[in-house]
């Protein structure tokens, strides 16, 4: 048992070693800022479960991301074009969620502040 919860420590820190990103700073940014919004708009449970899921995930994306771009510096140190293109498809599919995410705000909030507004 003192092994499963081991490995809740290491996770930790993968995630302290994730928040020094830059990337990951912008995204936990707008995680907090579609939540306030969220919160501010009363936004159903369904819609809530899925603005959570595309934080999770995108957050998720870009924890692996980090992974893979410090594993390909481990492996190869030097710019190799592989390497480079290794990183690219990495970051480009945190790009691809992303803005998927942000359409799937955009429908959702949309919505919300589409009906505030005809009320007025």
């Amino acid at each position: 048992m003192n092994k499963f919860f081991k490995s809740f420590t290491y996770a930790a820190n993968g995630l302290k070693v994730s928040l020094w990103q830059r990337n990951m700073k912008v995204m936990v940014f707008c995680a907090i800022v579609a939540v306030a919004v969220g919160f501010t708009l009363h936004i159903c449970l369904l819609d809530w479960c899925i603005i959570l899921l595309c934080i999770g995930v995108a957050l998720a994306f870009e924890v692996m991301n980090t992974a893979i771009e410090l594993l390909v510096d481990l492996v190869e140190p030097e710019l190799h074009p592989m390497a480079g293109r290794i990183k690219d498809l990495s970051a480009g599919a945190v790009l691809l969620f992303s803005v998927i995410s942000a359409i799937i705000g955009i429908l959702i909030f949309g919505k919300y502040i589409l009906a505030l507004l005809s009320l007025h």
